[in-house]
């Protein structure tokens, strides 16, 4: 089926990467007069029918990476671009060291060198947050042990863990997809060396409250890591619930959290994430990270994170999305889970392999298959893309389900 997709991106590439790149270089000039605005307009570009889709070719429905449908930040894409002659020499925008802790509320300390951040920092970043995830599985895991997880789950450090030998004990989730809190607590044991909590849950995008999470967190032993992944968080309807677990962190140094840019700031191809916690935790997971975020990436992330506007607009398209999908999946009497994700989860009553197939080989959709990965036979895990997209994609799915 990747191997497909591949052909059918090839195949249908009407615009291509290099005339974009060469789209942008040659109107540097222009962007930098004309700030926000411009480089709006020509990473807009024509629109294109019947469905176009940011990064990837026109025709082709693309709604299972979870990536943000709009196209990148542009005031990152204009960061980037200030920079994109300079990547000959090393250079790094430390300044997002100070942005992210002061978004989070964390001790903000000096920045003395343009190289290195200076030691004592809560923050960590990496290519990505699943380097974040490695770093502390490698840090926390390495001579073995257990740790918890809830099941469906996403389930990145459990498979970084088995690699060091350490083991899994999965919780399942409850009948209406929340983690089952008290079951985790239970499952602890005197090999338990860390807890990880994925809040919106992937691949069910549910929620853990932060009362929930502030509650769980003082009952877990303070030599037990917990490991919160929020990728998702600032897609939550509630601005209080994107706040997250980071004000857990100072009271409590056995908490990590780990946060992307690949999802609410659209720059998954450029791969920044960071973790939060006590400076003592962080220094671990720097010395477990495998490499360092490239210059192009910290400058267009550091842009990124004041781009409210772009953010808003994010969530919007997202939320109506969403709302768009829990519509049709009523009419059609399909069961799925509220979502304070990016995606939403349903069961199509039939094998997903069977439906996730035909989507892609009669009309070119592609949607997470949660059978493949969660052993959820009839469930697809669906991201709220761009309006054409979710409308190409719900005919698709009626029609597929009817000829099942």
């Amino acid at each position: 089926m990747a191997e497909l997709e591949k052909e059918l991106v090839e195949e249908r590439a009407g615009f291509s990467r290099r005339g974009f790149l060469k789209g942008l270089l040659a109107g540097g000039a222009a962007a930098s007069l004309g700030g926000y605005e411009a480089v709006a307009q020509m990473v807009a570009g024509p629109k294109a029918s019947p469905v176009r889709g940011w990064g990837v070719a026109p025709g082709l429905v693309r709604l299972s990476g979870n990536e943000m449908p709009i196209g990148p930040s542009p005031r990152a894409v204009e960061a980037v671009m200030q920079q994109v002659y300079a990547f000959n020499r090393y250079g790094r925008d430390l300044t997002i060291y100070k942005k992210i802790s002061e978004l989070h509320g964390l001790p903000v300390l000096e920045l003395t060198n343009s190289f290195r951040p200076p030691e004592g920092m809560w923050v960590a970043l990496g290519c990505g947050s699943s380097e974040i995830l490695f770093a502390a599985a490698s840090a926390y895991l390495r001579d073995g042990g257990e740790l918890i997880e809830a099941t469906p789950g996403y389930g990145n450090i459990p498979e970084m863990g088995e690699s060091f030998g350490a083991t899994t004990r999965w919780v399942p989730v409850l009948k209406d997809f929340r983690h089952d809190l008290p079951a985790m607590k239970a499952a602890i044991n005197s090999n338990t060396k860390m807890v990880v909590i994925t809040s919106p849950g992937n691949p069910t995008g549910v929620l853990v409250s932060s009362e929930e999470l502030k509650s769980f967190v003082a009952s877990i032993p303070s030599n037990i890591i917990v490991f919160v992944d929020e990728a998702y968080i600032d897609f939550s309807r509630n601005p209080a619930d994107r706040i997250g677990a980071a004000p857990l962190i100072k009271d409590h140094p056995n908490v990590i959290v780990a946060r992307t840019f690949s999802k609410i700031y659209g720059m998954a191809g450029l791969g920044v994430g960071y973790g939060l916690a006590q400076p003592e935790v962080i220094e671990k997971l720097n010395i477990n990270k495998g490499g360092r975020v490239g210059s192009l990436s910290m400058y267009g992330a550091s842009a990124a994170l004041e781009d409210y506007e772009y953010q808003d607009r994010a969530r919007k398209v997202t939320w109506a999305g969403k709302e768009y999908f829990a519509q049709q999946f009523k009419e059609m009497g399909l069961e799925y889970v509220p979502s304070e994700s990016s995606f939403m989860l349903v069961n199509v009553r039939k094998d997903a392999d069977e439906v996730c197939r035909k989507l892609l080989e009669e009309y070119n959709v592609i949607v997470g298959n949660a059978k493949q990965r969660w052993e959820m036979d009839t469930w697809l895990r669906v991201t709220s893309g761009l309006k054409e997209e979710n409308e190409a994609f719900m005919s698709a799915l009626k029609k597929v389900l009817v000829s099942s």
